[in-house]
């Protein structure tokens, strides 16, 4: 599917310029994200307990647990890896090789629940045995006065995929997943407040993940938001929710592209992170070093775009501009070499194709995903799930480890938009 729709939707589009971001070395955090003893431990831990945890824990999804350290290599292998026919036959096929099925919407528990609490997008994520939620622009349905609002709220999951745990506190804002940094200027009038717009979340070790948050300012109705640029956060496991930590002032100013807003995964040594910029259709991917190389912005390195699929990948250091992106991106089989995504998504292996899909939407369009060998690339054409006159939507997430045996044959995804979350479910038989 070629990427036809000219909307577009993303952290810089109708915002004011971006503001260079003052030249400074590269920072190092006062205390790592990632201590000595964490780090010299978490790949051994992963390629000594991924089996076991696989098995005490049968629906993680396979990329969170790195069983192999191959630097520059991604970890899983296709070896016998199922073939999809062409997209037109794969949506001749629904109802026989593959079905999908509404199964509701995400139910939050507590006062918030019975508040009807809502937003526009839910990730999942899966860190130390526990399933890990963070929603963007969380509010309930009568409104702010009711259960306040949260830009970007995390939850522990449940052992149901519809069902998040929301009982601890009776506001939203409490939930709070990324506060900004004490060294942040503070927002200048009539801006009042800061918002995060977090990406999902990937392990480091058993006990602490990292995750992206794009921080701006806003409460000025006139400009919605002030974009002010990318930070690292360090994911821990509070007591009643997932916590992040800013470890330091901001990673970039606004002048480079988000990084990980569509999602990001763990990959052996790298984290990766996939992001739209630099025009329609154009997914960006970058990697670091999971360790506290993720700190230094010097140390990120990104695909370049190349105008064949065939073509050998070329990542060239440092993080884009917004102004250079479009040199940039990862391509698809598709005609004009493009995807057809609109900011929000995942990217996972799926150990039912042995392939990394990559899930996403146009804004109330359809809703499609798309395979590949590598982690960069090059991925097929897409397919499609879900299009008009179907429920359509907004912020589309998958939630791989809820997958029954984590083998993925059966795959939940859910999607806004702006009010509550759609959960579907869908079932591969190729």
């Amino acid at each position: 599917m070629q990427f036809h729709n000219d909307r577009t939707y993303g952290t810089h589009n109708g915002r004011p310029p971006p503001i260079p971001y003052e030249s400074k070395p590269p920072f190092t955090p006062s205390s790592s994200l990632f201590p000595a003893s964490e780090k010299t431990q978490s790949i051994r831990f992963y390629k000594r307990k991924s089996f076991v945890l696989i098995m005490l824990f049968t629906a993680i999804c396979a990329i969170v647990i790195p069983v192999a350290v191959v630097y520059g290599k991604p970890v899983h292998k296709a070896t016998t890896a199922i073939t999809l026919p062409n997209p037109t036959e794969f949506n001749k096929q629904n109802g026989t090789k593959w079905t999908i099925a509404y199964q509701g919407d995400l139910k939050f528990t507590g006062v918030l629940g019975a508040k009807n609490l809502y937003g526009d997008k839910c990730r999942s994520s899966f860190l130390g045995g526990r399933h890990l939620w963070n929603c963007g622009d969380m509010q309930c349905a009568a409104g702010y006065s009711a259960c306040s609002f949260s830009m970007g709220a995390s939850f522990y999951g449940t052992d149901k995929v519809d069902t998040i745990n929301s009982s601890a506190y009776p506001d939203v804002y409490s939930y709070t997943f990324a506060q900004p940094w004490k060294g942040d200027p503070k927002p200048v009038a009539p801006q009042s407040q800061y918002g995060m717009d977090t990406s999902n979340i990937v392990p480091i070790n058993e006990t602490t993940g990292l995750a992206y948050a794009y921080e701006v300012t806003r409460g000025d109705p006139s400009v919605p938001v002030i974009n002010k640029g990318n930070a690292v956060l360090k994911v821990t496991l509070g007591p009643n929710n997932p916590v992040a930590t800013r470890m330091g002032p901001l990673l970039t100013g606004n002048d480079t592209v988000s990084l990980g807003l569509l999602s990001i995964m763990r990959e052996g040594d790298y984290i990766y992170n996939y992001n739209v910029d630099g025009g329609a259709g154009n997914v960006m991917v970058g990697r670091v070093k999971a360790s506290d190389a993720a700190f230094d912005r010097t140390q990120y390195e990104y695909l370049t775009y190349a105008s064949s699929n065939t073509s050998k990948p070329v990542w060239k250091k440092g993080i884009p501009t917004i102004a250079g992106a479009s040199a940039f991106g990862m391509t698809t089989a598709e005609a004009n070499g493009r995807f057809a995504c609109q900011h929000y998504g995942d990217v996972y292996f799926n150990n039912y194709f042995e392939r990394y899909m990559l899930l996403c939407n146009c804004f109330n369009d359809y809703t499609l995903f798309y395979l590949a060998s590598n982690p960069w690339g090059p991925w097929s054409q897409g397919y499609l799930l879900l299009m008009p006159p179907n429920r359509l939507g907004y912020g589309v997430n998958a939630h791989p480890s809820y997958s029954p045996g984590g083998n993925h044959k059966t795959m939940y995804f859910s999607q806004g938009p702006n009010t509550v979350f759609n959960l579907y479910k869908v079932e591969f038989n190729y």
